[in-house]
């Protein structure tokens, strides 16, 4: 149970230190001074990554008060370290791996922001990447409107339930994680969906997916650069 939370710590202090690094380094100007700074902080994926790893926990949790629940052996508890971690850091991997497939630019520099990925709005950028938080912001929904139902229906066995399912998880520990990840989707939904929407309506118009299009906007304008905290 300890690899949702694991990865969600990571992603947490990993975006939090990008962001600061790049508003630092770009505060007044918009200078290509650290350009494979750039394509690494791009292919990070940690708005992905952070839901993914809250989407592991609302799996965990609800495992734990499912009817089918037994006591965890150390093989259940690697193979689930596995799942969470594949998921949470994987997925997100391999979407930003992908970024290739639709990117107008090889990065964009915003005075203020730092380095950003670009992306023209085709049918890639929708399936490879827009569409896979709000994946993982409904499925962590779901998985927590289950925990929620099976609590109120069995509150008056609610300890014994977490402590046949999971020896070392504690009551206030399941708590813990269950405010930690509603809270959190609470937030994270909204945010996913807003996110999907402004990409898709600052994107510009559709195109028709062309890798040879695509890729000849990075010989006419491979960096773009604007002194705004937009995209022009």
């Amino acid at each position: 149970g300890n690899s949702g939370p694991i990865a969600m710590g990571v992603w947490v202090v990993l975006m939090n230190a990008n962001e600061f690094i790049n508003a630092v380094v770009w505060y007044g100007d918009v200078i290509n001074r650290a350009p494979v700074w750039c394509d690494i902080t791009i292919g990070l994926g940690g708005q992905v990554g952070r839901l993914a790893a809250v989407f592991c926990i609302a799996r965990f949790l609800a495992d734990v008060v499912s009817p089918r629940a037994t006591a965890m052996t150390r093989q259940d508890r690697r193979r689930r370290a596995f799942f969470d971690y594949t998921v949470s850091f994987g997925v997100p991997i391999i979407i930003m791996g992908c970024h290739i497939v639709y990117q107008a630019n090889r990065f964009a520099i915003l005075r203020g922001v730092g380095c950003t990925a670009t992306q023209l709005m085709s049918w890639p950028t929708l399936v490879l990447r827009l569409i896979w938080g709000p994946i993982f912001a409904v499925g962590g929904v779901f998985y927590s409107a289950y925990t929620v139902y099976r609590l109120i229906r069995h509150r008056r066995n609610f300890g014994r339930i977490v402590a046949g399912a999971h020896s070392a998880l504690t009551t206030g520990r399941f708590i813990r994680l269950a405010i930690l990840s509603m809270s959190y989707l609470c937030i994270g939904v909204p945010l996913s969906l807003f996110s999907v929407i402004q990409n898709i309506a600052t994107s510009g118009r559709y195109f028709d997916y062309s890798w040879q299009y695509f890729r000849s906007t990075w010989h006419h304008e491979p960096i773009l650069v604007s002194d705004k905290q937009t995209l022009p």
